[in-house]
């Protein structure tokens, strides 16, 4: 029975879901289709062809219908002058082109996991904070109805208290539908994990951030998406030297061939006079005496007859060579290399667009998450003091421990966290895309992206 109940347990643990962790949860992205779907295209786009020549072909000649001469020839189109350097740079730009485009889509897909798991803890913690603020804004009403008698009773604070209930159940209501759509979009990644274990201390704090941004950031070709750039800029330049160096096709064809002559099948005619019927071609000795009846050995009149031919050729003879060489003295390259020069215009200004672009947003979030940073020491500096109690004991002191005034600090001190948290979501959501921005959550491996920094 013992022996049953372990193998049934082993056969079970398996099936046994296991919670979702941060390491479960970037792993998932090495799984991810998407991914997998990019690295083949990333391999197949850094293939590369390394053949010397643009066309080899096999030609073959029959040289008349009586089957006796044949022609075989090897020919090979060399590549233009200054192709193969272009090919390589063509080659090394479109390298680095999907290179950094696996980057970025490595980087997309975990800025979604991680954006995901924190704003999942990020709600929980608003969520608590919530909580207690109903439970106060629930204390202040049992408060208020206990003074509904006494003479400083204001009916219009229960009412603000109660609409105030209505206001903070709705949101928790919130928090409610956003956590399960939290839950279901994190299950698409790893549909089968039993609870979720994502430890608070993974993340950095504002602090970190903080002294991260201290100093500005400073934005770089390493970026993704001005690798990308780059890259293209560079494949297009390449491509248009390409172009040029076709035009140095001074070569057209380089061939060497072997002619077969079949001397069992080779004939030809030729003119037979009198010495040549009475001893080479004497089986047409009755044809020339049928046409000149008084003939003799020493005759100079001839008769025409189709006769075996022989291969007298060396054999060095029967092999051939031919070379087509390209005229370029009438040939203008002048709009061609105006062509090349306003591709290579045109690739430079589109960089230059993606550099700046990317400097401008990049600035941009830098000095949104300081600003809210700034905001978030105001609010997290004002529930610190509450909570050190110095708050609480000048307002027992002064309203001589009047409930309401106690309950309004304790409150004002939970809308300070509350606020705090809802400033800290934005941060993360900004530090998450200037991460992404700097490529750092693109790095291989389960690790913390979060707590590399950006330089």
């Amino acid at each position: 029975m013992n022996r049953f109940a372990l193998i049934s347990l082993l056969v079970a643990s398996p099936l046994i879901a296991a919670p979702l962790t941060w390491e479960s949860l970037i792993k998932s992205a090495d799984d991810d289709l998407r991914y997998q779907s990019s690295k083949k295209r990333a391999n197949i786009a850094t293939s590369r062809n390394t053949k010397l020549w643009d066309k080899l072909e096999f030609r073959y000649k029959l040289d008349g219908f009586s089957f006796s001469s044949h022609d075989f020839e090897l020919r090979m189109t060399p590549k233009a002058f200054g192709e193969g350097s272009a090919d390589r740079a063509h080659y090394e730009a479109q390298m680095a082109y999907a290179n950094a485009r696996l980057t970025e889509d490595r980087g997309i897909l975990l800025y979604d996991r991680y954006e995901r798991a924190i704003h999942y803890l990020m709600r929980k913690r608003i969520n608590a904070l919530n909580q207690e603020l109903y439970q106060v804004n629930s204390d202040r009403i049992e408060v208020l109805h206990l003074k509904s008698g006494s003479a400083s009773f204001n009916p219009q604070d229960l009412m603000s208290a109660l609409e105030k209930e209505a206001s903070i159940r709705a949101a928790l209501i919130s928090d409610s539908n956003s956590l399960q759509n939290s839950e279901r979009k994190l299950r698409m990644w790893i549909p089968d994990f039993e609870g979720i274990e994502l430890d608070s201390t993974w993340l950095p704090s504002m602090e970190e951030i903080g002294t991260q941004l201290k100093d500005g950031v400073e934005v770089t070709d390493s970026y993704p998406q001005l690798a990308m750039a780059k890259g293209k800029m560079d494949s297009e330049k390449a491509r248009a030297k390409q172009d040029v160096a076709s035009r140095r096709d001074y070569i057209s064809h380089i061939g060497i061939g072997y002619s077969l002559k079949i001397e069992s099948l080779m004939e030809k005619y030729k003119d037979l006079d009198g010495g040549d019927v009475a001893y080479e071609y004497s089986e047409y000795m009755d044809d020339y005496l049928e046409k000149y009846p008084d003939a003799t050995a020493d005759d100079s009149r001839t008769i025409r007859k189709l006769v075996s031919d022989k291969d007298n050729r060396k054999t060095s003879d029967k092999f051939f060579a031919n070379v087509a060489i390209k005229l370029p003295f009438f040939d203008s390259n002048k709009d061609s290399d105006l062509r090349n020069q306003v591709a290579n215009l045109d690739a430079e200004g589109d960089f230059m667009d993606k550099v700046r672009d990317v400097n401008v947003k990049v600035n941009r979030l830098v000095e949104q998450i300081n600003g809210y940073l700034a905001q978030w020491k105001v609010q997290k500096d004002f529930a610190d003091k509450v909570k050190a109690g110095n708050i609480f004991e000048q307002f027992a002191k002064d309203a001589g421990s009047d409930p309401l005034l106690l309950l309004r600090a304790r409150e004002s001190a939970i809308e300070s966290e509350l606020n705090a948290a809802k400033l800290e979501t934005n941060i993360y959501d900004l530090y998450l895309e200037l991460l992404q921005y700097a490529g750092k959550l693109s790095e291989e491996g389960v690790l913390n992206h979060l707590v590399g920094g950006l330089k």
